[in-house]
């Protein structure tokens, strides 16, 4: 599980399979979250991975870069979690 959170912005929680880093699910509460959640609903569509919003770029600045953020916090996490 990553959080991002961005006092002026909503706050994005990705919920991902530790060993495979499929994406399983996605919270976003706040102000503009209806903007972000179309992003995370398109990538468990197609059964995505959080590697996904790590390689893709995004229009900046955007709300949408909390994806890139939470992405690279969960992945630094399965890195920090495997290497014990």
């Amino acid at each position: 599980m990553t959080v991002c959170y961005i006092p002026t912005v909503p706050t994005l929680k990705l919920l991902s399979h530790r060993e495979k880093r499929r994406l399983l699910g996605v919270h976003i509460i706040g102000e503009g979250a209806t903007e972000l959640s179309h992003i995370g609903q398109a990538v468990l569509a197609f059964e995505g991975t959080i590697d996904f919003f790590v390689n893709t770029v995004f229009n900046y600045p955007t709300l949408a870069e909390c994806y890139k953020v939470a992405a690279l916090a969960g992945l630094n996490r399965l890195n920090y979690s495997n290497s014990n």
